[in-house]
C-alpha cells in the first residue's frame, strides 16, 4: 500500500525546507552582507533539526494518518512560533 503524497509533504517538512533555504541563502550572502546574513544561519539552524525530529515523532505516533499528521504538526508550528517569536517574519 502506498502512502498519500501529503504524508511526505507535511507542515514540518515544508518548514524544514524553508529553514534550509534560509541557511543556504544566509551562507551564500555571507561575504556581500559583511557577515550580517550569518544571523539567518543562527536563526534557522536550531529550528531545522527540531522540525525534522518533530516530524519523525508525529509520523511515528500517528501511524501514518495524514489528517492527524497535518493537524498536529500545524499546531506544533503555531505553538513554536508563539514561544519563539524571533522566527516570525525573520525578526530577531
Amino acid at each position: 500500500m502506498t502512502k498519500h503524497w501529503l504524508y511526505y509533504i507535511s507542515p514540518c517538512i515544508l518548514a524544514s525546507v524553508i529553514c534550509l533555504l534560509g541557511i543556504i541563502v544566509g551562507l551564500a550572502g555571507l561575504h556581500s552582507s559583511g557577515g550580517w546574513s550569518f544571523i539567518a544561519v543562527l536563526m534557522f539552524a536550531p529550528a531545522l533539526p527540531v522540525l525534522l525530529i518533530a516530524d519523525w515523532l508525529v509520523k511515528t505516533f500517528t501511524k501514518g494518518r495524514v489528517l492527524y499528521i497535518w493537524i498536529i504538526e500545524l499546531i506544533l508550528i503555531v505553538i513554536g512560533m508563539f514561544f519563539f517569536p524571533q522566527y516570525r517574519a525573520g525578526v530577531c
